[in-house]
């Protein structure tokens, strides 16, 4: 029987296979076996063979929220990042909110916080809060840029809470950023009135320097000797406006001024004051600043003009063709009396450096019925003489010193402006085109006779000096307002002038029991 033949290997043969994979495995390198893609892919490349699932998406992190660098109330500037020294704050506001800061402990106890880079027309305003809400202390356009702000805060000021806005509430871009400052040293200055008299006066020609807060004045005694002497601020710190103000003894104010010197600097005239000890008071107009308080005495000038309405009375009065030549000092005037029934006009001329003319009608008891500024062209006043004016008055504005000419020219009765109908249909009528100037006095009027040319016009007041209201009407011959006007253009009047009845006439009176000279003109209607 034939022996039957296993294909089984032998056990030797098995072993040699199994020696030789470890042999093999010993030459692969570590890690080879698991990367199996690798080792399936093909040697003429190709899709992969049993290829390994993507591992799964992870969820995106969500983005950390950004913390707001500024607050939009008071309440929530808590929960907001304080204001820390010299790391800007980019603000972004719309119209109608504010931007709210807490102060970083770090910027001590004086500290200084400015706008910056200001978006177009952004116009910031800077605020120090007290614990309460209060502003202790304000700043518009201090800033270095214009409209930008700058406030600067010491101890005591009370200062616990930043409020950054716009004037207006008009929204705009800008960076705010502290800065620390230097700590000053407790003023030495008199506080009060009281503490004022107890100490020397100021000296002539020997400037102080005084820094002052927001709601703070400084209060200085003045020499006996006050002839021509005037009190000026100067050298004043950036975004500093300053105010002068001068004290009887009881604390009333005799006069004061805040934008009289050089840009927000203060000019006060003292010499003229009673002869009675009086005090200087300081203050600023908002915010914190520094600056010089210096008396000066000037060297009088040459007065052969009266200065009182008394003296005036005792001169003659001026007559027409007169020309007078008048230097006044810092806060003169110069009084002359007027011809009784003779119309005059007055005007100012030859003016001086910055000399500003202001010349005023007054009644026999220098109660004052009319003023004019610039009618005379530029700085130079213009009057017109007539009804109840006995007394002319010249002064100069903005506390200034210097000299002009009064000259005098009369009035004849063919000048338009009389006081009633009556006196109008004696004078020609108003020239078409021609702008005629009218002094009305306060409750008076100013009446002129229409043109007898059957066409239709159109009558406008213009030129008004500040405060001054026309008000236009129509009468007829009878004196009956047949049409009138009150502000057509601004205060101005404008009225229109149908071709009857004839004759007729305009009136022109100023409301507010003001006087004022205006001009009048009659022109065609456009077509």
């Amino acid at each position: 029987m034939a022996q039957r033949r296993s294909i089984r290997p032998p056990v030797a043969s098995r072993a040699g296979g199994a020696i030789l994979l470890l042999a093999l495995g010993a030459l692969v390198p570590p890690g080879a076996f698991a990367q199996p893609a690798e080792a399936l892919r093909p040697v003429q490349g190709g899709p992969l063979k049993n290829p390994a699932p993507p591992a799964p998406a992870q969820p995106a992190r969500p983005a950390a929220p950004n913390t707001p660098a500024y607050a939009l109330s008071a309440a929530d500037a808590a929960r907001t990042p304080p204001l820390a020294p010299d790391r800007p704050v980019r603000v972004s506001l719309p119209r109608g909110q504010s931007a709210f800061f807490r102060i970083a402990p770090e910027a001590g106890e004086a500290w200084a916080v400015a706008t910056r880079r200001l978006s177009r027309n952004a116009d910031t305003i800077v605020a120090a809060l007290d614990d309460a809400g209060e502003v202790v202390a304000e700043d518009d356009d201090g800033g270095e840029e214009s409209l930008a702000s700058r406030l600067e805060i010491q101890p005591g000021d009370g200062a616990r809470l930043l409020r950054v806005g716009t004037l207006e509430n008009t929204g705009g871009r800008f960076e705010v950023v502290l800065t620390r400052v230097p700590v000053q040293p407790p003023s030495d200055l008199a506080a009060s009135q009281a503490e004022a008299a107890s100490r020397p006066p100021l000296a002539v020609d020997q400037p102080v320097r005084v820094r002052l807060r927001r709601n703070q004045q400084a209060f200085f005694a003045l020499p006996a000797d006050r002839s021509n002497l005037t009190a000026r601020t100067r050298g004043l710190s950036s975004g500093t406006d300053t105010a002068l103000a001068l004290l009887d003894a009881d604390g009333t104010v005799l006069a004061e001024d805040d934008d009289g010197g050089d840009g927000l600097a203060s000019l006060l005239p003292i010499g003229r004051a009673a002869n009675e000890p009086l005090t200087l008071r300081a203050s600023l107009v908002g915010g914190t600043g520094s600056f010089e308080l210096v008396l000066e005495r000037e060297d009088p000038l040459a007065a052969d003009f009266p200065t009182s309405l008394e003296a005036a009375r005792a001169r003659p009065p001026l007559t027409s063709g007169e020309v007078v030549h008048v230097e006044l000092d810092r806060g003169g005037e110069a009084f002359f009396a007027l011809p009784e029934g003779q119309p005059l006009t007055i005007v100012t001329r030859n003016l001086g450096d910055e000399v500003d003319t202001v010349l005023a009608l007054l009644d026999a008891q220098g109660g004052k019925l009319s003023e004019d500024d610039d009618g005379g062209g530029g700085l130079a006043s213009r009057v017109t003489t007539g009804g109840r004016a006995a007394f002319v008055r010249a002064s100069l504005l903005n506390n200034a010193r210097g000299g002009f000419d009064i000259a005098v020219a009369g009035t004849s009765e063919g000048t338009p402006g009389a006081g009633d109908v009556e006196g109008a249909s004696r004078r020609p009528a108003l020239v078409l085109g021609e702008a005629v100037r009218l002094t009305v006095e306060a409750d008076g009027q100013a009446v002129v006779a229409l043109p007898f040319d059957g066409r239709p016009a159109l009558a406008m007041t213009f030129g008004l000096a500040e405060g001054l209201d026309t008000v236009l009407e129509l009468l007829d011959a009878g004196g009956a307002v047949l049409a009138e006007n009150d502000d057509a253009e601004g205060l101005a009047s404008r009225l229109e002038i149908p071709a009857e009845p004839r004759p007729a006439y305009l009136r022109v009176r100023l409301l507010e029991n003001k006087g004022g000279e205006v001009n009048l003109v009659l022109v065609r209607p456009a077509p």
